[in-house]
């Protein structure tokens, strides 16, 4: 038997008496089912319970008016333009109206009788207003009351009172099908508007006391359905309830791997690393997130943690976005641990043949002891002995989907994320819902703040290539980013090919290496391999070189169309040099006029702050423009706003872990449900 709440699912084909262009019109705003059309809510609202006075008006305002007409007329006019005239008065003053090509008004409108003008009012001898709408009072009660209208984004060919007539009757006849999705007990105890209430109130509310109720709920619910789904996830996996292991708590290792470092952790990592440490020996699965700003040192906890799980029995994993990364990660990494006796291998797509044949068998059988790769370890050929421990790099470049079939290979299944883009904690509190947090908040000591110059004209840009110049023949080395490979007809940007000839030009005498993504895995390596051993003095190369490239003496980075990076790339960017102890220095060349690339442009010369960044980039852009996860449900939240919520935010995490801690991960509510696999669909 078919549940009545599945009718809201429906085609809007089945809406009754629709018309084939109404039709049309709700197809082009996306608007697919019943549901989609019940949530399609106002971008804006129409308040007329607020009438002015006469009196009161001071002149291009939009105003709503109580008005009484004095006169109403068709002037004649010696052109073709027809138009209806009137006088109104509301006892305050006078103001003069007209309606364009609607000389039917005049006999239409009766003077005497009470009505409201909405539109925009200008000055001149009286008042005026020029194809106001209007509407006769035909009561006390409607007097007094005025209207909030809902105000849609629509197409030029739908307007606005066609959609309200459609919603109006699509909630008059569907509205009893939309069962309540938040568990009663939630309803109750938070004082939440119930649904169907709060849907009829969100598009023509009664008044403004229940317009912002109605979004209260909506805010709630929209963040409970994202955080439901995310953290069932982390419950139904058996994160919290009864799996549980025993480690031997050996640390060797990981005191012989610390004391070989010509460095002592910072207060933060330490930090970090003993509250991880803590939930591994007690048998907690981690599921957890480490963020912190560029350079602050997340790679050396990951190795610590990743070396703690080998020495107690268990095989660990890196995964990376990208061949360079992972690449890097095992370089780093494999004369260290194998000094220690743990065997570390590299699993990526350039591995082919008998020799993967032969790593994918000594990592079945356990031989091998730390794997680092990219997507090429979650291949269903990949298979592990005992993986205890996965750390990804990067986390906002691999979906949730990726994250789990790497963890369903795990015998412990223990998770960090690591993410180098900090991010706001509101956040990570909603993408990473079910992660805990670790933030390291502290710079190793000795780092010099990078300098950052915005260059917007071309005698400055001599200067820089003058100063860059100077410190080449002091033996640094230089980065230069452009933002394309190419040339391009349709993008007003420099590519690779065409900045080449420039930069051979200005610096003749220097070596220079070209790095791109079209390039051969192998050349990659190559031309990075070289740069960092000091063959080469500049670097050409797009954003491959964004993440996890570490070359100390590289102290000048210069970002050439800085105007076509979002503030989160430009940080990462930058975070290339300033890692040995040279200080360095940024150059953004931009010659745009765009306001939002000057505020992206003066943001990075105020600050160093990764954190305050990266608020700042999601002031400027949506989330999911930053994160691209459409799958996290950030992309498209209507009610709340990242930046400003973090109560609400956090509440509803609250709310979704009492109940869900309550229930033992079973989520009761079965119109809940729904909504979950209608907004996740495949990605959970």
């Amino acid at each position: 038997m078919e549940d009545n709440y599945d009718l809201i699912f429906k085609s809007i084909e089945n809406l009754d008496n629709i018309t084939v262009k109404e039709l049309k019109n709700l197809e082009s705003l996306e608007i697919e089912n019943i549901k989609d059309l019940l949530y399609y809510f106002p971008r804006a609202y129409d308040d007329r319970t607020n009438i002015k006075k006469i009196e009161e008006l001071r002149g291009n305002e939009y105003v709503v008016l109580k008005v009484q007409f004095l006169t109403v007329s068709n002037p004649f006019l010696p052109s073709r333009v027809k138009m209806t005239k009137a006088r109104a008065t509301d006892g305050t003053g006078v103001i003069d109206v007209v309606w364009f090509q609607m000389p039917y008004l005049a006999k239409s409108l009766k003077i005497g009788d009470e009505y409201i003008l909405i539109g925009q009012v200008k000055p001149g001898y009286n008042f005026q207003m020029t194809n106001p709408e209007f509407k006769k009072l035909t009561n006390q009660k409607e007097m007094e009351k005025g209207e909030i209208l809902p105000i849609y984004s629509t197409t030029k060919n739908f307007t606005q009172n066609s959609l309200r007539k459609i919603l109006k009757k699509t909630l008059m006849n569907y509205s009893k099908y939309l069962e309540e999705n938040i568990p009663d007990e939630i309803v109750e105890k938070y004082k939440i508007l119930p649904r169907r209430e709060a849907l009829k109130q969100i598009h023509f509310p009664e008044n403004k006391k229940y317009l912002e109720e109605s979004k209260r709920r909506f805010a709630i619910e929209e963040l409970l359905v994202l955080e439901m789904g995310i953290l069932q996830n982390k419950y139904l996996g058996g994160d919290i309830f009864e799996r549980k292991y025993n480690l031997t708590g050996n640390k060797e290792l990981v005191k012989k791997y610390l004391k070989s470092l010509n460095f002592d952790l910072t207060n933060a990592q330490k930090k970090v690393v003993t509250e991880i440490y803590k939930e591994l020996n007690n048998g907690i699965y981690i599921n957890r997130l480490i963020q912190g700003d560029v350079g602050s040192g997340k790679t050396i906890v990951a190795m610590t943690l990743l070396l703690y799980i080998v020495e107690n029995g268990y095989q660990g994993v890196i995964m990376a976005p990208t061949e360079i990364l992972a690449t890097q990660h095992y370089l780093s990494i494999k004369d260290d641990f194998e000094n220690l006796g743990v065997r570390v291998e590299l699993l990526t797509g350039s591995v082919k043949g008998k020799k993967k044949e032969k790593l994918l068998e000594d990592i079945k059988n356990g031989e091998v002891k730390l794997i680092i790769g990219t997507h090429a370890l979650i291949e269903d050929n990949v298979e592990f002995k005992n993986l205890g421990l996965i750390v990804i790099d990067e986390q906002h470049r691999f979906g949730v989907v990726q994250r789990k079939k790497l963890r369903d290979k795990g015998i412990l299944s223990n998770l960090l994320v690591m993410s180098a883009t900090p991010i706001p904690r509101s956040l990570a509190l909603s993408i990473y819902g079910d992660l805990d947090v670790s933030i390291i908040d502290e710079l190793p000591p000795g780092r010099k703040p990078i300098k950052t110059k915005w260059i917007n004209n071309d005698s400055d840009l001599q200067k820089v290539y003058d100063f860059i110049e100077k410190k080449l023949n002091e033996g640094r080395q230089a980065y230069f980013i452009v933002p394309l490979i190419e040339d391009s007809d349709k993008i007003s940007a420099k590519s690779v090919e065409e900045y080449k000839s420039e930069i051979e030009n200005v610096f003749s005498d220097k070596r220079i290496g070209i790095l791109h993504g079209k390039m051969k895995n192998a050349e990659k390596d190559q031309v990075m391999q070289d740069f960092k051993n000091k063959k080469l003095d500049i670097l050409l190369s797009t954003t491959v070189v964004e993440v996890g490239v570490n070359v100390p003496n590289a102290s000048i980075i210069t970002i050439i169309n800085a105007e076509r990076f979002g503030l989160s790339s430009l940080h990462q960017l930058r975070g290339r040099v300033g890692r040995g102890e040279y200080q360095s220095y940024c150059f953004l060349i931009s010659h745009s006029d765009n306001d939002n690339t000057k505020a992206r442009m003066r943001i990075m010369e105020k600050t160093n702050d990764g954190f305050e960044i990266a608020e700042e980039d999601l002031r400027l852009r949506k989330a999911g423009e930053i994160f691209g996860v459409k799958q996290s449900g950030i992309s498209d939240l209507k009610f709340i706003d990242i930046t400003q919520d973090v109560k609400t935010i956090k509440m509803v995490k609250e709310i979704c872990i009492e109940y869900l801690n309550k229930t033992n991960g079973i989520i009761e509510n079965k119109y809940l449900i729904k909504d979950i696999k209608d907004k996740f669909k495949e990605t959970i």
